[in-house]
């Protein structure tokens, strides 16, 4: 009896013991699947060679770039004057010349003009008013009005452009002929109308708040000339220094004449920004 019974202890004993090292293999192999079926968290990577020079010429790039601007931040406000040279021909789109001078009005002159600007800047637009005064030989080219700009900035350096449009009119007549009598009737007219003006230019920033800079303009130009009081007609008609022709001329100042015309324009300009 006493051998059976040890016989089966031992037995007892022993199937234990396989039962056990058969749950700890279990274990081990299903702690070696879920790690295979990626269910635990990867090891953190760790930076590639090629991030660290990529980061490294961002930061050259954005060095690069504040050393390079010019610093000079927004603008809301800006002045300009200029002076330069003007060629004006006020029938440069008629036929007929007749028609709007008689021939005692010069329609072609060159000469000095000089203008002033001011407007608001909105990042690259600008909106503002511009005047200019011609002077020539025969009379006086007036115009003002209002214009848009694009502005693009590239350092100190900065190209724009803009379109304008406005007022124009002649003044401060002197008879391209010489004819007192006209000079007088005409000093009287108010030859007017309108232009439309496409310009372009290059500013330089020599401080943030003042620059020096170069334009060119072209426009159109389209006159009004009222009709003569017929009393200033004979008075033109009774100068002695006209000829025949030039009387008979004078008839067509009794009507309204038109004129189309064109005028460039290049200037220095100085300017203040706020």
């Amino acid at each position: 009896m006493t051998t059976k019974r040890t016989t089966r202890l031992a037995g007892i004993t022993l199937a234990s013991a396989v039962l056990l090292v058969s749950l700890a293999y279990v274990r081990t192999a299903d702690a070696q699947d879920m790690s295979a079926g990626g269910l635990s968290p990867p090891p953190p990577m760790a930076p590639s060679a090629s991030q660290a020079p990529a980061a490294s010429e961002t930061s050259q790039d954005l060095d690069d770039a504040k050393k390079s601007d010019s610093g000079r931040g927004l603008e809301w406000v800006y002045l300009e004057a200029e002076g330069g040279f003007q060629h004006v021909g006020l029938r440069t789109f008629n036929i007929d010349e007749q028609s709007f001078s008689a021939g005692f009005i010069e329609t072609q002159a060159n000469g000095p003009v000089i203008g002033a600007g001011l407007g608001l800047r909105l990042v690259f637009i600008t909106i503002g008013a511009r005047g200019r005064v011609g002077f020539f030989n025969t009379w006086d080219l007036f115009s003002v009005g209002g214009e848009i700009g694009l502005h693009l900035p590239l350092g100190n350096l900065e190209p724009h452009f803009e379109l304008g449009g406005g007022y124009t009119a002649l003044g401060s007549f002197k008879s391209a002929l010489q004819s007192g009598a006209a000079a007088t009737a005409l000093e009287n007219t108010q030859v007017h109308g309108f232009y439309v003006r496409g310009q372009a230019g290059l500013d330089y920033y020599i401080t943030p708040m003042f620059t020096l800079g170069v334009s060119a303009s072209a426009e159109v130009l389209g006159l009004t000339r009222p009709g003569l009081d017929p009393s200033k007609v004979t008075e033109i008609q009774g100068d002695p220094n006209l000829t025949t022709l030039e009387r008979a001329r004078a008839e067509v100042l009794k009507v309204e004449g038109s004129s189309y015309g064109a005028a460039v324009t290049g200037s220095a300009v100085l300017g203040l920004h706020f």
